[in-house]
C-alpha cells in the first residue's frame, strides 16, 4: 500500500489522453447533439426514418456551428500545433 503522500507512476504527469482531449470532446458533443436532435424530432412526430435522420443531421450541424465554436477552436488549435511541431529526424 502506498503512503498517503506518495504518488504512483500512473498519476504523475499529464494524462495520455491530453493531446486528443479536444478532439474527443468535440466529437462526443457533435454525436450528443445529433442524438438529442433526433429524439426531439421523433417526439415531435417525424416518423419517416430517412427524413428524420436527414433533418436531424442538418439541424444538429447548424446548431453545432453556433453552440460548439469553443470546442471547434480548441480542435483547430490542437491540430495546428501538431502540424507546426517539428518532426524528429531518425538517422
Amino acid at each position: 500500500m502506498l503512503a498517503p503522500d506518495a504518488k504512483s507512476d500512473r498519476c504523475a504527469g499529464p494524462s495520455n489522453l491530453e493531446p486528443v482531449r479536444p478532439v474527443l470532446v468535440y466529437t462526443a458533443s457533435r454525436i450528443g447533439l445529433f442524438l438529442v436532435t433526433l429524439g426531439v424530432l421523433y417526439l415531435l412526430g417525424l416518423q419517416n426514418p430517412l427524413i428524420l435522420i436527414a433533418a436531424a443531421f442538418l439541424i444538429s450541424g447548424i446548431a453545432s456551428y453556433v453552440l460548439l465554436s469553443k470546442q471547434r477552436d480548441a480542435v483547430s488549435a490542437r491540430l495546428s500545433d501538431r502540424i507546426d511541431r517539428p518532426k524528429p529526424h531518425n538517422d
